[in-house]
């Protein structure tokens, strides 16, 4: 069959790497996958993302173990399947449990060596919260399957930095500005940066300066584990705002994180209760909100059968009865009553609207009645019954009600997400969709595992935590020089220090990214538009497709995201329910093939256009000739920062791919060379570029040689030429010995005073050698890297003959999470071979220090 393309192949770059963004690509792979690759043609992909593939900026491997996922494992699955209504076909795969399963049987290449992190996998079970450090190796997987499951036709480029601008081509494609180097040319572009900090609002801006003012911390939203908690001292007093999931991981690490503990503390009454063990490191925790109680504990059993029926209320044809003339709804007095109804018409036991009472606030605020200025016990007792009251229904007994609840809200949000996209409704912030929504889905459905809320009720009578419930207000008092907070029932604190336990919003004119900032915010350059159904958010159409200033859709530009205006949707979700993350990214997956093929069989005039933009990016002039063009490129790439270090692996086996995969997570580009063949590498070890030989020493600022020691020896002397070589042999077995004894020979080393190292560096005299990183196990490497002055961090020694080859090793160690050492000339590297003084037997630069001292007495 003849090819309908006659142009060069349509090139897609996904800003952002993360789930929901891999989730698009697995089903662009599995349509590319059932296709005639001599209809559709070559394509080209560009990920742009700073973090590592598939598990992204959020999900992450070092973080800590504390930090749980609030789904069961064998409720997390990021592969469709045969329940998803879709037009493309479902390529099966594991859900969490069933992917640890594999790995335990043997059936599944682990995606890491680490001990502990391996020890996590082989434990948990279908029933278990995995630690989120286990789904972020579960993404690191997925990915890898993606790449390897990609046809031939698909060309796939990992950039590890940031986008920081877009711009339309006069040919109808894009412009990718890059941080770090030359921009991409793209004729499709799909957004998905994932969840992006923001810059400090006016209001965090004065906390943060009364703080300082008087001595006082501020720790503003964030991440738990970018919060810098060790500012928070023992025993201090802090307000906490906020008691969603944000913070159930900040109290985990303010609590056990610091060597707190938990014990059984059974009862008749209460046969899961705890009792905490302090550390005496606590800070004491002085706890409000909104709502004034956490999130609903995860239900018991929640996918067991109930007698939920088809919606009869929040259906197409009642919403379709309430639009108004303009075909608009408005959520608060069209949508709210008919789910309100719905839950009162399936849910047992649901209270019946009382007279004005607003639609659902009995389940959006349940201590709406605690007002006034009653004593802090009244609060408290309020918030501990309430605790204790959501366990017993949704652990305990008969947990009809709570799993029927649950399974409602859930299909009810994917029956919004279909039903109510936000161009059909009435904009304004008081209609507050779809984060009201949102919010109240979340506070149900969203929870922590059920002990989380044991361990809440345990530090409470601990005195660690102490609750001031719904309502809370917080104040810098100038007088006092404090921070001040009451809540709606009357308890109050007083603390030096404010904790906001939630993530920043989701805006786009507050994002750090740069790029989503000037989508809406760069005046007559904007590409975009700000929502007015949810404020702060980047407008998109129900295909998800951007809308310019004018309202009408971008041809080749799509986004997805919590600061788009979509109702948020995830990007994994519970296996057999036909879940929207999976039917709204095979759509997209769809739309942007359609537009691929378009552009692949446009005009050759066309393609010849895109060499030279007629629009301008940030801080370029319009309309512009070829001359002006190039100062304007010669302007930005002088003021690009340095490019991060470039790093080759020679030979991926176990220590090769447990330090690219360190490398990886650090943020660094890997080029690697290895027997196998390209789509194994790429499940092996998903965003590093497989490459030959030369080309990895071309492109590489250091090159780990992680083969044999032998299979070393045997290089070509030429192949490493140019390169910064980190010797990571050790010599082991005949092989082994059998070559070393080869090279003595060859270089009249009878007496074997040569390291192997410098017999390497006899052999490759063309790479500056250096010795490192051979001292320590393939299982350690992904667990013992520490950030700097940790004081658990592990050294790493190294040896070089050249200066600058070993600073430039000492600062990849770094990076890699590892206090570099230097021990001297390259022979000093003869210490760290197996059986001698150096080898084993230390971790810290102390005991370092020591066996060195020992050494020289010895001698």
């Amino acid at each position: 069959m003849t090819p309908l393309r006659t142009a060069p192949a349509p090139r897609l770059v996904l800003v952002g790497g993360g789930p929901r963004a891999i989730g698009v690509l697995e089903r662009l792979a599995a349509r590319l996958a059932h296709e005639d690759p001599q209809v559709t043609g070559p394509l080209r992909v560009d990920i742009v993302d700073p973090h590592l593939p598939g598990a992204g900026r959020i999900w992450r491997a070092a973080e800590s173990p504390l930090l749980l996922m609030n789904s069961r494992a064998a409720d997390v699955s990021i592969y469709p399947d045969e329940t998803v209504e879709m037009d493309g076909p479902v390529v099966a795969g594991p859900s969490l449990a069933e992917w640890a399963e594999g790995i335990r049987r043997g059936e599944i290449a682990p995606p890491t060596a680490g001990t502990t992190r391996l020890a996590e996998i082989h434990a948990l079970q279908p029933t278990d919260f995995a630690s989120r450090r286990v789904q972020a190796l579960y993404l690191e997987w997925f990915v890898g399957q993606v790449f390897a499951a990609l046809p031939q036709s698909v060309e796939v480029a990992v950039h590890r930095t940031t986008a920081t601008a877009l711009a339309p081509r006069a040919d109808g494609g894009w412009l990718v500005e890059l941080e770090d180097r030359e921009r991409l040319e793209a004729d499709l572009v799909l957004l998905a940066a994932g969840h992006t900090d923001a810059r400090p609002s006016a209001d965090r801006h004065e906390l943060a300066a009364f703080a300082r003012r008087h001595g006082a911390v501020y720790l503003g939203p964030s991440q738990a584990s970018d919060a810098p908690l060790a500012q928070l001292g023992a025993g201090q007093d802090v307000i906490v705002r906020g008691m969603g999931l944000a913070f159930v991981d900040l109290l985990a690490l303010l609590t056990e994180g610091r060597g707190g503990r938990f014990e059984p503390a059974a009862t008749d009454a209460d046969p899961d209760r705890l009792h905490y063990l302090p550390s005496g490191k606590e800070p004491r925790l002085w706890v409000g909100s909104r709502r004034g109680v956490p999130y609903h504990s995860k239900v018991r059993d929640e996918g067991a059968p109930t007698r939920l029926a088809p919606f009869v209320h929040v259906t197409a044809e009642a919403l379709r009865e309430r639009e108004a003339a303009d075909g608009l709804l408005d959520f608060r007095a069209d949508v709210l009553p008919l789910i309100a109804a719905e839950i009162a018409e399936q849910v047992p036991g649901a209270p019946a609207l009382s007279a004005g009472e607003a639609p659902l606030a009995w389940l959006d605020e349940p201590l709406a009645w605690l007002v006034g200025d009653a004593p802090e016990q009244v609060t408290r007792d309020a918030v501990v019954r309430h605790i204790e009251q959501d366990l017993r229904a949704r652990t305990r007994g008969d947990v009809t009600s709570a799993r029927t609840l649950f399974q409602l809200l859930l299909r009810m949000h994917g029956t919004l997400v279909d039903l109510l996209p936000a161009e059909r409704l009435r904009g304004g912030a008081a209609d507050d969709y779809p984060r009201w929504w949102h919010s109240l889905f979340s506070f149900v459905d969203s929870g922590p595992p059920p002990h989380r809320l044991h361990q809440l009720l345990a530090l409470e009578r601990a005195g660690v935590v102490r609750f001031l419930g719904p309502g809370l207000q917080v104040t810098a008092d100038e007088s006092l020089g404090r921070f001040t907070a009451r809540g709606a029932g009357g308890a109050q604190a007083t603390a030096d220090a404010l904790l906001d336990a939630f993530l920043p919003a989701p805006t786009l004119v507050e994002s750090t990214n740069p790029l989503l900032r000037d989508l809406v915010a760069a005046g007559g350059r904007a590409v975009g538009r700000e929502s007015t159904t949810s404020p702060g958010t980047l407008d998109v159409d129900a295909d998800h497709r951007v809308l310019a200033p004018d309202g009408t859709p971008r041809e080749g530009l799509w986004a997805v995201g919590a600061w788009t205006s979509e109702l948020p949707i995830g990007a994994f979700a519970r296996p057999r329910t036909n879940a929207p993350c999976h039917r709204r990214n095979d759509a997209l997956a769809g739309e942007m093939l359609a537009a691929a093929r378009r552009r692949a069989v446009a005009p050759a005039a066309a393609t010849a256009a895109s060499v030279s933009p007629a629009v301008a990016l940030p801080g370029s002039v319009p309309g512009a000739d070829r001359l002006a063009l190039g100062v304007e490129d010669a302007r930005r790439a002088a003021a690009r920062p340095p490019r991060p270090l470039r790093l080759g692996v020679l030979g991926p086996g176990k220590i090769g791919r447990a330090l690219a995969r360190t490398a990886m997570r650090a943020g660094l580009e890997v080029a690697v060379h290895g027997r196998s063949g390209a789509p194994a590498l790429a499940a092996q070890l998903p965003g590093a570029r497989p490459v030959g030989l030369r080309d990895l020493a071309a492109t590489s600022d250091v090159v780990l040689l992680t083969v044999p020691l032998h299979v070393a020896l045997a290089l070509d002397p030429a192949a490493l030429d140019g390169t910064v070589l980190v010797d990571v042999t050790n010599p082991w077995g005949e092989a082994d010995a059998a070559a070393v004894a080869a090279a003595r020979a060859a270089l009249g080393d009878h007496a074997g005073e040569l390291s192997t190292s410098e017999l390497l560096a006899a052999r490759l005299p063309g790479a500056t050698v250096v010795k490192s990183l051979n001292h320590i196990g393939y299982h350690d490497v992904e667990e013992q890297g520490r950030a700097s002055g940790d004081p658990g961090r592990r050294v790493i020694a190294l040896a070089a003959d050249d200066h600058g080859a070993a600073e430039l090793v000492g600062s990849l160690l770094h990076r890699l999470g590892y206090e570099p050492v230097p021990l001297g000339p390259l022979a000093a590297g003869r210490d760290l071979e197996p059986g001698e003084a150096l080898f084993s037997g230390w971790s810290t630069r102390e005991e370092l220090d020591l066996l060195r001292a020992a050494q020289v007495r010895a001698a």
